[in-house]
């Protein structure tokens, strides 16, 4: 009877899902599940998303890139309005 040696896996190739040299990927079923779960937080965060119906991904994404657009908006007007007040502080004092 011969004995054959096993091949040992390195702590390196268990974490990474290495192993017999390829690389093994997560079942399409995970992946849809995890997006479709982000793809709801979404929904959530942005405030002018509808909640109350089922949105397709295309208008989920429009939704998410207009509230990026209101929030750029924002951050813009808050810097022209403190640039202002800098201004009319320095115009007061002289």
């Amino acid at each position: 009877m011969k004995m054959r040696a096993q091949r040992c896996v390195s702590p390196v190739q268990a974490v990474m899902g290495v192993m017999d040299g390829k690389v093994h990927k997560a079942p399409p079923k995970t992946e849809g599940a995890e997006v479709l779960m982000y793809m709801e937080r979404l929904q959530h965060l942005v405030p002018f998303c509808p909640k109350d119906r089922p949105v397709t991904k295309l208008e989920l994404i429009q939704s998410v890139i207009d509230y990026i657009y209101d929030l750029e908006d924002a951050l813009s007007s808050c810097g022209e309005d403190s640039s202002s007040e800098e201004e009319m502080e320095c115009v007061e004092s002289s």
